[in-house]
């Protein structure tokens, strides 16, 4: 049996990376819209860190999205 815990973390990621490669925005860019370091979106992206609340809506706000479009996974 998978670890559903990382399961829906490489989900995550790789909802995340899809977003990033819509909008055409590289991770230092989100980086810069928001209060979250490059190599942390990159570890979002590859599923090894655990986004926070705070993290999430600092995302969104990097990315220019809604919050819940992060989570529609």
């Amino acid at each position: 049996m998978k670890d559903t815990s990382s399961e829906t973390l490489l989900l995550f990621g790789r909802n995340l990376e899809k977003i990033k490669k819509a909008k055409k925005l590289s991770y230092r860019k989100i980086a810069a819209n928001c209060n979250i370091e490059h190599s942390d979106i990159k570890r979002y992206v590859d599923g090894k860190i655990n986004p926070t609340l705070l993290s999430l809506l600092d995302l969104a706000k990097g990315l220019d999205v809604n919050p819940c479009e992060l989570l529609k996974f």
